[in-house]
């Protein structure tokens, strides 16, 4: 257990000679589970975050939440939960944060369709601009996330998963022609098939890069980032953080590591920076 804000920060990221690996990656986020959340600390949490966003200038953002782990402690039911969040997002940075709501491909399945069925409530769709499957892709199934999709897509919400990261392409093609997603996480392992990279073009697919969390989950160990070479195969591409704690990273750092180490040229960030907010404001 930790016992300290520094214990908590050593235990959610990577020490410079820790073991790296994706599974590694996810059991940093088992600790958010375990700690007792109340409505002071959730505020005061999205109040640092932010800090940090502003601080970095940025103007507007999407940020992926689960409640899942507020529902053990709080007396709260699953709208007041993300009516409570997306209060204090807008009071601590009004109009600049976009909620994406995460569905963890290993939670069980009946919790899963509880909360992607939010979408229906209309006190709670509008605080939404999307839906992210998130985790341990090696649970992905198009056929139980196919009417969920079908949902969110047609309360015209952003639609993401996480696929074609630790897992095959096979996943890619599956999310944009089952699923019918807007966005794909990462999705680096797209780069050698033909026929997934025309269904993302014709799908107008946009790929959500985490650049230095590829190289903490070890999908990337050296050579060409696939992120370069997406952009190059003429896929849409924008850059984030990921997962800022984890990954002890910034917007901006990420900006400068793909610059320095991918060989992106400032047009072709701002281009990057074009999609991302073309995205934003699509949904929010």
């Amino acid at each position: 257990m930790a016992e300290s804000h520094d214990d908590v920060v050593a235990q959610m990221t990577f020490a410079p000679y820790e073991q790296r690996g994706f599974y590694r990656f996810l059991d940093k986020f088992r600790l958010l589970d375990q700690i007792r959340w109340t409505e002071d600390l959730i505020a005061r949490s999205i109040q640092a975050c932010c800090t940090k966003i502003i601080g970095e200038g940025i103007t507007h953002c999407w940020m992926d939440f689960s409640i899942n782990k507020y529902m053990c402690y709080l007396n709260w039911s699953e709208r007041e939960a993300i009516q409570f969040i997306h209060g204090r997002f807008e009071e601590y940075a009004p109009g600049v944060v976009g909620l994406v709501l995460s569905l963890k491909y290993e939670s069980p399945r009946a919790s899963q369709k509880k909360y992607a069925a939010l979408i229906n409530d209309p006190e709670v769709a509008p605080l939404l601009v999307g839906i992210d499957l998130v985790g341990d892709e090696a649970c992905f199934d198009a056929e139980f996330y196919k009417p969920i999709f079908a949902d969110w897509r047609c309360a015209k919400k952003m639609t993401r998963a996480h696929v074609g990261e630790s897992q095959s392409a096979e996943n890619i093609m599956n999310a944009i022609v089952t699923l019918g997603v807007t966005n794909v996480a990462h999705g680096l392992k797209i780069i050698n098939y033909v026929d997934v990279i025309k269904a993302a073009r014709d799908h107008g697919v946009t790929f959500d890069m985490g650049v230095t969390s590829t190289y903490l989950t070890n999908i990337v160990t050296s050579g060409i980032h696939p992120a370069r070479m997406m952009f190059d195969l003429g896929l849409d591409i924008t850059f984030g953080t990921d997962d800022p704690v984890q990954c002890s990273t910034t917007i901006s750092g990420e900006h400068d590591f793909v610059c320095h180490n991918l060989f992106f040229k400032p047009e072709e960030i701002i281009k990057t920076q074009e999609i991302a907010s073309r995205n934003f404001w699509m949904y929010c």
